[in-house]
């Protein structure tokens, strides 16, 4: 407890909420530093990827998961600290940990280095390969050294995004015991393209809800200050429409090989982009998470339905 107090200045004496200094609220910031929904995300298609490329999925598959988990997180982690400044001019972010000084940068970077070296170091000592360890450390210098502070000056940020989530299925089917005869690669590039072309959506519809926490000038670029609402709803829907077009060459191409697997990935794919047409004519302006909850579940059950199809058909 001392060494938390230390920390974070949780010390109920100063005055501060008693969630700061209550395990809850160690969960509570712990998951917002790592973005623990997202890393899951990419965690998860890391294992798409090795599944792909491998015939006996089991331990090897779950240490992948694990290291590209860390690895993410460590960079959601540093991410968090590149960002507090940006993260106190909106609503969505001014209550982050970073930005209310719960914990200091300083702490923060430490987490941060802990995570980042122990999600490489696993994956270098754990599969003896060099490709899992440079697309690691590339998928950093996209995500923390491209994407992060380019965000704040472009819409171009973008593409180091798509690189991002391109990068953990290629990181999972490189530790892969098939990797090297480069079998069901064509299905990995395929699968490449849906986490990468998702990233689009999934960045825009974020964008869309950052609203300033004062009316004084934000000194960054925000995409939604240079779209109007019919434009940014318009590039929302044509991204998602792309993202859903690339799920169902996954299943064109044989990614999915169980029929009922397949109906249902098409079913989501055709759906999404026809949900969020009839979402944005309902409530232009959306004042809830309905379109970002719709893109990330979307991704979810792509990827949980792919690994449940690969282990069982």
């Amino acid at each position: 407890m001392n060494g938390w107090k230390k920390m974070t200045g949780g010390n109920p004496a100063m005055g501060l909420p008693a969630w700061l200094v209550h395990p809850a609220g160690r969960v509570k910031i712990f998951t917002e530093l790592t973005k623990a929904h997202l890393t899951f995300y990419i965690a998860l298609s890391a294992v798409f990827g090795h599944v792909i490329s491998t015939q006996d999925p089991g331990k090897d598959t779950l240490v992948l998961g694990t290291a590209v988990w860390l690895l993410a997180a460590g960079a959601a982690v540093l991410n968090n600290i590149q960002d507090r400044i940006y993260d106190a001019y909106f609503v969505r972010t001014y209550h982050r940990s970073l930005p209310q000084k719960k914990i200091t940068a300083k702490t923060a970077g430490f987490i941060a280095a802990g995570f980042i070296l122990s999600g490489l170091g696993i994956l270098f000592l754990h599969f003896h390969k060099p490709l899992p360890l440079v697309l690691g450390i590339l998928s950093l210098v996209c995500y923390n050294g491209l994407y992060t502070p380019l965000k704040k000056k472009t819409c171009l940020a973008v593409l180091p995004g798509i690189v991002c989530g391109m990068l953990p299925p290629a990181i999972g089917w490189t530790a892969g015991s098939m990797a090297s005869s480069y079998i069901g690669f064509h299905t990995l590039f395929v699968l490449m393209l849906v986490t990468g072309i998702w990233q689009v959506p999934h960045f825009m519809v974020l964008a869309s809800r950052h609203t300033p926490v004062s009316p004084d000038p934000v000194p960054f670029f925000t995409p939604p200050f240079v779209w109007t609402i019919a434009e940014r709803n318009i590039q929302i829907l044509i991204w998602t429409s792309l993202y859903s077009l690339s799920v169902f060459l996954f299943i064109i191409k044989g990614g999915i090989a169980g029929y009922a697997f397949s109906v249902a990935l098409a079913g989501m794919a055709l759906a999404l982009p026809v949900g969020m047409a009839a979402f944005f004519k309902r409530c232009p302006v959306p004042k809830t998470g309905s379109g970002f909850y719709a893109i990330n579940l979307s991704m979810l059950f792509f990827m949980a339905l792919g690994i449940l199809d690969h282990l069982l058909v």
